[in-house]
């Protein structure tokens, strides 16, 4: 592990890996074994022929600071699969036709972009403008925001998502120690929580003169999407997005996942799923 903690990206210090090892080898996660796959068909027989069989993800010290909201990222058994059916829908075909109007005034933004850097003859990180596009076709398909992303870069959403997803975020003292020591998980994210909730109250008692505590880049997206689905929510306006089709599929009753395999999976999700989702 101290290699990879070492490694400036750890996605390069695998693919190194991956020359010396070949297309499937196995390291250890702390105390934990794992497989590193690369191998295609390997990969499409997991998580496309046997998806229904792998789908209980490995829980992060983060979970609980998601205020027990149950993503399908981290959902199990018949929970996972109520949520995967309701979700599966969205990239039926008809639904992504529906959303290409959407995906192709992003991509038709990065083309224009890009035909600029052609004329000026300047270098430019493509990597940048590629994860822009990204984040905007992710935030209108999803949850009909037009965040302009590839016009602002200091854009709120795009900054909080990149430190969610930056190579530091694994090496965290607690996400270090949960790696060393998964036993002690639980423990580690209460204490993860608690930082968070002092944090909270810090910031709600602190005059507005002083600096506050920056929120936890997960609390934050977590936050700001619950505004997006209460809006949503009261909005007459259809739209077409994987928002609306979660919130057409809207239970407030609290739903029971122990159902047995001769009954059929109910197409409902409950707030907090959708929020997680």
């Amino acid at each position: 592990m101290q290699t990879l903690w070492a490694a400036k990206r750890r996605t390069l210090q695998l693919a190194e890996w991956t020359k010396q090892y070949g297309k499937i080898y196995g390291i250890f996660e702390g105390t934990r074994p794992a497989y590193v796959v690369s191998d295609v068909d390997f990969l499409q027989e997991v998580f496309v022929k046997q998806f229904s069989n792998f789908h209980s993800r490995r829980q992060t010290i983060f979970v609980k600071v998601n205020k027990a909201r149950v993503s399908l990222f981290t959902a199990t058994g018949q929970q996972w699969k109520r949520q995967r059916t309701v979700i599966n829908s969205t990239f039926s075909t008809k639904k992504v036709k529906e959303m290409s109007p959407l995906i192709n005034d992003c991509v038709t933004e990065l083309m224009k972009k890009l035909e600029n850097y052609s004329v000026s003859q300047k270098e430019f990180n493509i990597y940048d403008l590629y994860k822009r596009m990204s984040m905007d076709v992710i935030c209108r398909c999803a949850f009909g925001l037009d965040t302009d992303m590839q016009n602002d870069p200091d854009n709120l959403y795009l900054q909080k998502c990149s430190q969610l997803f930056a190579p530091g975020v694994r090496r965290q003292l607690l996400a270090k120690l949960n790696v060393l020591f998964p036993f002690f998980g639980p423990l580690f994210s209460n204490l993860l929580l608690l930082q968070s909730n002092i944090q909270e109250k810090l910031n709600l008692l602190l005059p507005s003169s002083m600096s506050k505590f920056e929120e936890l880049p997960n609390v934050w997206i977590m936050d700001r999407v619950g505004e997006v689905i209460a809006k949503r929510s009261d909005a007459a306006k259809h739209r077409v997005d994987l928002l609306q089709l979660m919130l057409e599929a809207l239970s407030h009753e609290k739903i029971q996942d122990s159902l047995g395999d001769e009954q059929s999976i109910p197409k409902k999700l409950m707030c907090d799923e959708i929020t997680g989702d």
